[in-house]
């Protein structure tokens, strides 16, 4: 029996028979939807050996399926004018696309398709293996993923979520169609599918849709997801030809269920999210000491970092982290007056209301919400949850995040050497 919850006028979840969820949210002055497919499986959730599978599965799922090869499902995709895409996450999967409303079951059939039945061929596997490799060397030619990917793989002692969502040349070469089935048999699951959708929906037809798609799918044992572990603070220096040393200072925050996590928001923005932070005014307008850096909150459900990242010229790198340094120690000392945190508090509040009038922006926040807390959360609610946060809090989670314990660093350039 479906169990239909009303959160508000406009939003509402439904939970058919054998987990899948449908949740919408109506904005009656849209004309487009925007519709995901959120898996919670995600690189968290493979096994060692099993490194890039999530995201493997996830190009493979535009490989073909029972019903259309991989030009079909590029041509009808194109056909419907809408935007589409997917990406995989350390804890989901995600399909999405945006399309007017009148294309939402030819759009929902397209997605749950390949959700649902694609084909693993192993020659198209081997293709796409090829290409992830590409994307790996990618990433170890870009000095801003590289020294991300190497600092965040030293920082956790849980392997499920050291190694990246891509996975390693080994690991993804490993694959075979029967392991990758195998995987994906095992976590796309109902209880974790979550139908997602927001604009100019109708939670009834889009319910349908879903059941006549899903609800026939048999209940798998899940297996629960582990702890994220400790976070064991890394000092690395590593040589690498580059014109930059690549900088990342990091130190453990919450996770994206905790109640704090607003504060933290706060206190990593302020410190470096825009153009009147802390460190973007001290490092770059008065010192020129790095064309850009930035703070912000890398959250999984259950654990967090503070992380604060630049690119300097070698020989001013220590001048950069005694910089760094004197402005934590001073947001930890109270220096943060209450004109500074409201105005930081302004700018997130504008970015959330800003965000409200997209329907793909609606439609992300609201299945994260889903899948962190298992409700819809207002706009209106977090805005206050911004609002109610003190200097006292900001400078409480400052002495408590920044200390020299806490302090992971990551150094990567032709003169990386630890202080």
């Amino acid at each position: 029996m479906r169990q239909t919850t009303e959160f508000d006028s406009h939003s509402r979840v439904t939970r058919l028979p054998n987990g899948v969820r449908v949740v919408t949210e109506r904005m009656p002055e849209s004309k487009t939807i925007s519709l995901g497919l959120w898996i919670e499986a995600g690189s968290r959730h493979e096994a060692p050996g099993q490194e890039g599978m999530a995201h493997l599965m996830e190009h493979m799922a535009f490989k073909g399926t029972t019903r259309r090869d991989a030009l079909t499902i590029a041509k009808e995709l194109d056909t419907l004018g809408g935007l589409s895409n997917a990406f995989t996450s350390r804890e989901a999967t995600c399909f999405y696309i945006r399309v007017m409303d009148a294309h939402l079951a030819r759009a929902f059939d397209i997605l749950s398709d390949i959700v649902l039945n694609p084909l693993i061929d192993p020659e198209e596997l081997g293709r796409e293996q090829a290409v992830i490799l590409q994307e790996i060397s990618m990433v170890e030619e870009t000095p801003e993923e590289k020294v991300h990917e190497d600092f965040w793989a030293a920082a956790w002692e849980n392997a499920a979520l050291a190694h990246s969502i891509t996975g390693t040349p080994a690991s993804v070469s490993a694959v075979t169609a029967a392991s990758l089935a195998q995987w994906r048999r095992s976590h796309y699951r109902p209880d974790a599918i979550t139908v997602v959708a927001a604009g100019a929906i109708d939670h009834a037809a889009l319910t349908d849709l879903a059941d006549a798609a899903f609800g026939s799918l048999a209940a798998v044992t899940s297996t629960p997801t582990k702890p994220a572990g400790l976070y064991t603070p890394p000092k690395i220096a590593l040589r690498r030809d580059w014109e930059q040393n690549h900088v990342i200072l990091a130190y453990p925050s919450v996770g994206n269920s905790s109640p704090d996590r607003f504060i933290h928001t706060l206190l990593a923005t302020l410190l470096g999210g825009n153009m009147s932070s802390r460190l973007f005014q001290e490092v770059r307008e008065k010192r020129g000491l790095a064309y850009s850096i930035y703070a912000g909150v890398n959250g999984l459900a259950d654990t967090g970092l503070l992380e604060i990242q630049a690119a300097v010229d070698p020989e001013r790198t220590g001048e950069l982290l005694k910089v760094v340094a004197a402005e934590l120690a001073a947001v930890a000392d109270g220096a943060v007056a209450a004109e500074e945190l409201d105005h930081t508090r302004e700018h997130l509040k504008g970015l959330l209301y800003l965000g409200a009038e997209s329907t793909e922006n609606r439609m992300m926040r609201l299945a994260r919400n889903i899948l962190l807390f298992h409700r819809h959360i207002p706009i209106e609610e977090t805005a206050a949850a911004l609002d109610a946060v003190t200097v006292a809090d900001v400078a409480d989670a400052a002495r408590t995040a920044f200390t020299q314990p806490n302090t992971g660093l990551c150094i990567m350039g032709p003169t990386a050497a630890l202080p």
